[in-house]
């Protein structure tokens, strides 16, 4: 890592731009990410958390955490770029426990994009040592703002309810 990425600035989640439409009225992001920043080369930085809560073997972070975490920050690429994404598929490969309650990094960037769709790639450290826990690929769909409204319109005619 260059001297320059050692110095990126990592804005707390919670100011309702970055979280998801869970996670708002929290004002804070429910999986634990803290701060997140975009490098000059377009590396999105994450300060990342598993807490008791999400506890899955005794002192680590059950695997839906991990994939949930991972899918959260691939999916951050394009946000942090002004685009708005959906996940199409998403690849976790567990490489060691991650442990709950201590400080984890997280980095994830994206490898190309094909038309509307985002290839992304990510991955969670330790922080301590920098020990790579996991890591994942996925590819993401722009969509335009109307995605969800038209999402509700679609499950109103699925469970035959009016739109």
């Amino acid at each position: 890592m260059t001297a320059a990425k050692d110095h990126i600035e990592l804005t707390p989640l919670g100011d309702g731009v970055r979280l998801c439409a869970s996670c708002i009225p929290r004002g804070r992001c429910r999986l634990g990410l803290r701060g997140q920043g975009l490098d000059a080369e377009g590396v999105a930085h994450f300060h990342l958390e598993c807490d008791s809560g999400h506890e899955g073997g005794p002192g680590v972070a059950h695997g839906g955490w991990t994939a949930s975490v991972l899918d959260e920050m691939l999916g951050s690429v394009a946000l942090l770029h002004k685009r708005l994404t959906v996940t199409k598929s998403l690849t976790v490969e567990f490489l060691r426990p991650v442990p709950i309650n201590q400080p984890l990094l997280g980095r994830s960037w994206n490898e190309r994009i094909d038309g509307h769709r985002w290839h992304n790639a990510g991955e969670i450290t330790l922080a301590a040592t920098g020990a790579l826990l996991g890591r994942a690929v996925g590819v993401f769909s722009e969509r335009d703002p109307s995605h969800f409204q038209r999402h509700q319109e679609w499950l109103a005619t699925q469970i035959g309810e009016a739109p």
